[in-house]
């Protein structure tokens, strides 16, 4: 956004949206003073009130424009002074001297080497991480899935290896009787 996009009628504004509405008063303004008649103070004195009470104008252009109304209703016998109103400021101008008074901490402005760098670690941390929870997840995938007791199914994984070992043991004592049969070899 360039300067000439931000100025109006010599006034520099801080935001697009700000030079924008400026532009719209200046039309505002063109179709007000198209349909004043200031032969009439008393119709003067009726569109100023009701700009005033509709808050139409809120940047210095608009501001402007009234202050030459006021000015005309001012100067202008058949109008009583008393039934002008003032112009209402939306903006406070006060707080300028407060925050001389009490300064705000400026955010603190990043050389772009420097920039650049803290971006380097970032994006070395995040793959880092991913890295990490890859092998975390690896970690409990082949833990979950091994024949070797672990924390995770060391109850099975024992009861297992005894159910295992029992028939093999009630295999061999069928085999011994078998055999003590064949021998006539009886044992009590």
């Amino acid at each position: 956004m360039n300067d000439s996009d931000l100025t109006v009628e010599g006034y520099r504004f801080n935001s697009a949206s700000d030079a924008t509405a400026a532009r719209e008063e200046l039309k505002r303004i063109a179709y007000i003073e198209a349909h004043i008649n200031f032969d009439d103070p008393e119709n003067v004195l009726t569109i100023y009130d009701k700009v005033i009470i509709n808050r139409i104008f809120v940047t210095p252009i608009g501001y402007d424009f009234m202050k030459k109304i006021q000015k005309f209703l001012m100067d202008s016998p058949a109008i009583e002074k008393d039934r002008i109103r003032a112009l209402p400021l939306s903006n406070m101008y006060t707080l300028e001297q407060q925050m001389k008074e009490t300064p705000v901490p400026q955010p603190k402005v990043i050389p772009q080497k420097k920039r650049e760098q803290l971006k380097d670690k970032l994006f070395v941390s995040v793959v880092l991480n991913v890295v990490l929870i890859i092998a975390m997840i690896a970690m409990f995938v082949i833990v979950k899935s091994s024949d070797n007791p672990n924390i995770l199914n060391y109850k099975t994984a024992i009861e297992n290896k005894y159910a295992s070992w029992e028939e093999e043991l009630k295999a061999r004592e069928q085999t011994v009787r078998e055999k003590e049969q064949e021998l006539n070899i009886y044992s009590e």
